[in-house]
């Protein structure tokens, strides 16, 4: 799993889970646009963990922005509709004037814009995906673990502990403050959940409801496994996420082996993304 924008030397989309100009799926869900659905749950997601950090945010112009320091792993805008490009250019231009901080980073949510002429460079491309409310992966028991949700300030210490652990970042290490904090827990459209092994955490994920407006989608994602019985995991993280949010479609964001594996349990290509970084 991506933790939402972690750095890497640019890759494409796996070219046999991709959807040709993107949109929704032959299997999607009626009524709802998965990709749009996808991106704003993305987007109320990166807001929900940059507001509780106290961060000046707002949605303007088809972007979300944060317009100071984002935690690691987590952008600075992101488009929200692929309609304006030459508005949302106009906007990122607009703040880069005003000088970025270091690191600054725009999720590019449906891979239209070209921003390599204000100084940008391609970070990592990515695919959009959607598992429809009637489908349902199995859920694979690994003995001795339990997924659990997060309900205590102590056990969400723990949990970032375990992420922390997952992301080969050197990023991570060095940010000394919490990403997640206490305030999260309180909100009834996110929940963590962590896969407890012998009273130690093994493995993480978050679930978050979000609607566009076209209807409610649980977006998942800062999943991290272990290297053993990680796939029987992922499954185990899909089913408690869903379990929290039952008949709502899934979405989220995979590039490389795990774009393949959440492809295993279900999930359908939906779309392009592609994310840019400052120097």
């Amino acid at each position: 799993m991506v933790p939402e924008d972690r750095p890497a030397d640019a890759r494409p989309a796996d070219p046999d889970l991709t959807v040709a100009g993107g949109g929704t799926p032959p299997h999607g869900t009626p009524g709802v646009d998965l990709v749009a659905a996808a991106v704003f749950n993305n987007a109320v997601w990166c807001d929900a963990v940059c507001q509780a950090l106290g961060c000046d945010t707002d949605f303007v112009d088809d972007l979300w922005i944060n317009s100071g320091t984002s935690p690691p792993f987590y952008p600075n805008a992101i488009t929200l509709a692929p309609h304006d490009p030459d508005a949302q250019l106009r906007r990122i231009r607009l703040i880069a004037d005003r000088g970025l901080p270091p690191g600054w980073s725009v999720k590019d949510a449906f891979a239209t814009l070209d921003l390599s002429g204000l100084g940008y460079r391609v970070l990592f491309e990515a695919e959009w995906l959607g598992l429809p409310a009637g489908r349902a992966p199995a859920a694979l028991d690994v003995p001795g673990v339990r997924w659990e949700p997060v309900t205590s300030g102590s056990r969400l210490d723990a949990w970032e502990d375990a992420w922390r652990n997952g992301p080969d970042d050197a990023s991570v290490t060095t940010h000394r403050d919490r990403i997640f904090v206490p305030a999260l827990l309180a909100d009834p459209d996110i929940v963590f959940f962590a896969a407890d092994r012998d009273g130690q955490v093994v493995g993480v994920v978050v679930g978050n409801r979000s609607d566009d407006g076209s209807g409610p989608v649980v977006g998942i994602s800062n999943l991290v496994l272990p290297a053993e019985d990680g796939e029987r995991l992922r499954a185990g993280a899909v089913a408690a996420v869903r379990s929290a949010f039952p008949d709502l479609p899934m979405v989220c964001y995979e590039r490389g082996a795990d774009l393949r594996a959440m492809a295993s349990l279900g999930f359908d290509p939906l779309g392009p993304l592609r994310v840019w970084g400052t120097s």
